[in-house]
């Protein structure tokens, strides 16, 4: 074999290779179950337990079909219940959907249900309120500085509490007003403008916990004061800012909308801010008509 040949022989045996790593490494990725499944499947496992049935897809079917008949749960948890319990099923028991047309059709018959007049009130999805930005900064500014700062990013940029806390100290560009955003939701990257007063206060926080480049905005605080840099879960970011302020990330994020466009702004420059793709979606769920608006022409 020629010097010419072997090397052809070794570059087709590395990409063999990096064929057969690629395949594990996607099925590897496929049977995982990701963490906010493990309530509703924790839950599907006890009520098959309780009414001693065998973990399967008839056991699935009766406990959505409970979940709708008996209990009253609306469509949203319905779906997030079933997409919980297939992923579920399919890594753990090994079980092939495609092949399960009589569950697919009676999945398709509870989704009509939902159509219907004694269930149609459960399809209702009532978001989180916007909240007066003026009220909402008088609660900001009186929080010691961590908190002030956090929740002054999170006002201002309109970030998802999954952006907030993968935030690095790298993604601000204080210099320029900026702050670098990963939209998990997107799979992409996008730039946020800030104000004068979030830049300010990033700089005091950064400086007092004397926070890297590479830590994590939000990171971790212990009782001692000790801050950590870690990427906390959403559920514990979510309970810091009830702690702080007794509302959500999602009141800040819509609160911002509404003021910005209170404020004069269309919907293409709200949509810049907020990381929105869809102007339909920023419309209709972020800015319909307040009952404050409908009382002033009353």
């Amino acid at each position: 074999m020629s010097d010419f040949e072997l090397v052809m022989h070794q570059d087709a045996l590395e990409t063999q290779k990096r064929y057969h790593n690629r395949k594990i490494h996607i099925e590897k990725k496929m049977e995982e179950i990701p963490r906010q499944y493990d309530g509703d499947i924790r839950r599907y496992k006890k009520y098959c337990c309780s009414t001693s049935q065998i973990v399967g897809t008839e056991a699935m079917l009766d406990y959505l079909y409970i979940s709708l008949i008996e209990q009253k749960v609306k469509k949203t948890t319905w779906e997030r219940r079933l997409a919980a319990i297939r992923k579920y099923l399919s890594v753990i028991h090994g079980i092939d959907f495609r092949a399960e047309a009589r569950v697919a059709y009676e999945l398709s018959a509870m989704r009509k249900m939902y159509r219907e007049d004694q269930y149609a009130h459960l399809i209702q999805v009532q978001g989180k309120s916007a909240i007066d930005k003026k009220e909402l900064m008088n609660i900001i500014n009186t929080l010691p500085i961590r908190a002030k700062t956090i929740c002054l990013v999170n006002l201002v940029t309109a970030n998802r509490p999954n952006e907030m806390v993968r935030l690095r100290v790298r993604d601000f560009d204080l210099k320029n007003r900026l702050v670098h955003v990963y939209l998990k939701k997107q799979k992409r990257w996008h730039t946020k403008r800030l104000t004068v007063e979030v830049i300010n206060a990033v700089d005091v926080y950064t400086r007092e916990y004397d926070l890297k480049t590479d830590d994590y905005f939000v990171g971790r605080v212990y009782r001692n004061g000790r801050y950590e840099s870690t990427a906390i879960s959403e559920i514990g970011y979510g309970k810091a800012l009830q702690r702080w302020t007794g509302l959500t990330g999602y009141n800040f994020r819509k609160s911002q909308v509404v003021a910005m466009h209170a404020a004069g702004a269309d919907l293409p420059t709200i949509a810049k801010q907020t990381g929105h793709q869809s102007l339909e979606t920023l419309s209709q769920h972020y800015l319909t008509v307040t009952e404050i608006t409908v009382d002033q022409y009353i």
